[in-house]
């Protein structure tokens, strides 16, 4: 092999390992896919596949809000298990005092590692009953979700004078939904969203990796890596997700 050779050859070296170097950083994600709930059913049967955006698929479980269903999560979820490389689920979280009735269970005397108490601790319980319900609305069967999303939106319901409130009910979400799941949690959101409803791009949930950010890839959390972007629509009608 001539000297010419062997630096190329070592050059195309660090070129792979830095290309995989980068890859890795970007989460479990590769490619295109697309988000689809209820609204890609027609009389509860999945519309078909964009064969263009199959490398990955997010289900949503809750029905828009905490502690309701997706009347297709089911249906959705084997279509997305079976025709997609990285099928994933999400689940709608919010924060309200009106929640408090709904928390059951292992979320009744939760703590948390944040050191959240009195009113916080209450609405950490609130968060994490919202995940205990939503994990227990939808059978993965033998397939394993690459990872399931919190989907924070200012459409659901938050308390709009105190975000340490919403930190609270989102961090109670993510540890909830990290343990049950033994999978990666991320958080789906916008820079908009984000910013109003916590205290902005330093706040970044304990047991959350990455964020799926509406619109291009620049998280909306310092401390989360963007895995995902949302932009635009399949063929068929669902969001369209792009690996960031």
């Amino acid at each position: 092999m001539s000297r010419f050779l062997i630096v190329l050859a070592i050059a195309s070296v660090s070129l792979i390992e830095t290309a995989g170097s980068a890859a890795a950083s970007n989460g479990p994600y590769v490619g295109q896919g697309y988000d689809a709930s209820s609204y890609q059913c027609i009389n509860g049967v999945p519309v078909a596949l964009d064969p263009a955006f199959t490398s990955f698929g997010i289900i949503r479980v809750t029905g828009g809000r905490p502690f309701t269903v997706d009347s297709c999560r089911q249906a959705l979820w084997r279509q997305a298990a079976s025709g997609t490389s990285a099928p994933s689920l999400y689940v709608n979280v919010a924060y309200s005092g009106a929640y408090g009735h709904k928390v059951s269970g292992f979320c009744l005397t939760a703590t948390a590692a944040e050191g959240y108490s009195g009113r916080y601790l209450q609405a950490y319980r609130i968060g994490c009953a919202e995940s205990d319900f939503a994990f227990g609305q939808i059978v993965t069967g033998k397939v394993t979700p690459t990872a399931w999303w919190l989907d924070v939106e200012i459409g659901n319901s938050w308390s709009s004078s105190d975000p340490v409130l919403n930190q609270a009910a989102i961090d109670g979400a993510a540890d909830r939904l990290k343990f049950l799941s033994r999978v990666a949690v991320g958080v789906y959101s916008s820079a908009t969203a984000w910013n109003q409803i916590t205290s902005g791009t330093g706040f970044r949930p304990a047991s959350a990796s990455g964020s799926w950010v509406a619109g291009d890839c620049t998280t909306f959390s310092t401390g989360l890596l963007a895995w995902l972007r949302q932009s635009g629509n399949t063929s068929s009608g669902a969001d369209a997700d792009y690996a960031c």
